[in-house]
């Protein structure tokens, strides 16, 4: 029998901010190479929680694991160095440089180079270089950015812009994708084009998704939880989990526009 290995693992998560609770005891299980969502309306603490996975925000009390590192003792770079990619909901990207200088400054943590050695182009800086040029080359192509490579990144459209923001991502070689509500603005033929993308992408790598597009959710994820006033509910498939009686109950009377 073959046991499941887990890229998540979070028991007991709480989350206090003064006298209120964002987060009230949230347990999670994310298999490797699996796409998971968090699902929820506004104010159940899904994006609470997807911070706390990422090592960005700092839970009060509890336990979490991502790829075999205690994130909770780690400061977010130190997250970041070690396989762990975030996208946020705003793209964050230098907007007056070009999508290739936008890919070179994400390696700038691998540099070995100097000032020194990049004023004087000596061989530490030629070997950066040409690893670092031959990694934009490869991205650029999965990402179908290669015809932009010399655009400012200001100069793009929403949609090409949240392709960038994922290669940027891509260039450090992440074990785990953190997406932000990765589709939200874009329209039903970005949304298409930006799906298929994931599913290049997170071939081997485990991703973890905040969405409210219900179809981007059903369309990519495996499994979701689903969570009201700071707890899970239900954790299933999605479809599965929107037919919860317990996910229904907690939505009864609600517009269908206004549910997540």
């Amino acid at each position: 029998m073959t046991m499941t290995k887990f890229a998540v693992v979070a028991d007991g998560v709480e989350k206090r901010y003064g006298g209120v609770a964002a987060l009230k005891g949230v347990d999670i299980r994310i298999p490797e190479g699996s796409v998971y969502g968090l699902i929820g309306p506004n104010g159940a603490g899904k994006s609470t929680m997807f911070d706390v996975l990422c090592g960005i925000t700092k839970p009060t009390t509890g336990s979490v694991n991502v790829l075999g590192m205690d994130v909770t003792k780690l400061p977010a770079y130190a997250v970041a160095r070690r396989g762990v990619g975030r996208t946020f909901q705003r793209t964050a990207m230098f907007k007056e440089s070009t999508v290739r200088e936008n890919l070179l400054y994400a390696c700038y943590g691998k540099m070995q180079h100097s000032v020194l050695h990049r004023i004087f182009r000596l061989p530490v800086w030629r070997h950066d270089m040409a690893v670092f040029e031959e990694k934009v080359d490869e991205v650029l192509a999965v990402c179908g950015l290669s015809e932009l490579r010399n655009n400012e990144a200001s100069s793009l459209a929403y949609g090409i812009q949240r392709r960038l923001a994922v290669a940027i991502m891509l260039m450090n070689d992440p074990k785990i994708l953190f997406l932000d509500e990765p589709v939200a603005g874009m329209n039903e033929a970005e949304t298409a084009e930006f799906i298929q993308l994931l599913r290049t992408v997170g071939c081997g790598r485990t991703i973890v998704i905040v969405e409210h597009d219900m179809a981007a959710i059903g369309a990519l994820c495996d499994d979701v939880m689903v969570m009201v006033d700071g707890r899970a509910i239900v954790t299933d498939t999605p479809d599965r989990a929107l037919k919860h009686p317990d996910v229904i109950t907690a939505y009864l009377g609600a517009d269908d526009d206004q549910r997540w």
